[in-house]
């Protein structure tokens, strides 16, 4: 299966004192999903890690080294995609209709509501 993660769920997966991250880290690093997220999440993520360590909450360096391991290209299990939106939007509409196994994860309501829409399963 392939999962979708937006960037607030990407967050909570590593701001650990926050709800939702466990389930988000579990998908990450289960060897039967495959998890990406767009390009954007970088900038979102770097901005929230700062934030985190401003508060004193947490340490940067540390949030960041996990990131990046994630995201590795090579041995990572969170896939960066960096592709024309609309294409996109298009071929995971096209795979949750055909399918039924597209799966979004999302903290947003909006996003929820448009995710039951096209049909994904919710997470």
């Amino acid at each position: 299966m392939i999962v979708y993660l937006d960037s607030s769920a990407v967050v909570r997966s590593y701001l650990t004192d926050e709800t939702g991250g466990a389930s988000t880290k579990d998908l990450i690093h289960d060897p039967d999903i495959t998890t990406v997220t767009g390009s954007w999440t970088r900038t979102e993520v770097t901005s929230a890690f700062l934030r985190a360590e401003r508060t004193g909450r947490f340490v940067f360096a540390d949030l960041e080294e996990a990131f990046l391991r994630d995201t590795d290209p090579v041995g990572g299990t969170l896939l960066i995609v960096d592709a024309n939106q609309a294409e996109v939007e298009l071929l995971a509409l096209r795979t949750a209709r055909e399918h039924g196994q597209a799966a979004f994860a999302t903290r947003d309501a909006e996003q929820v509501l448009v995710a039951r829409a096209w049909g994904y399963i919710l997470i």
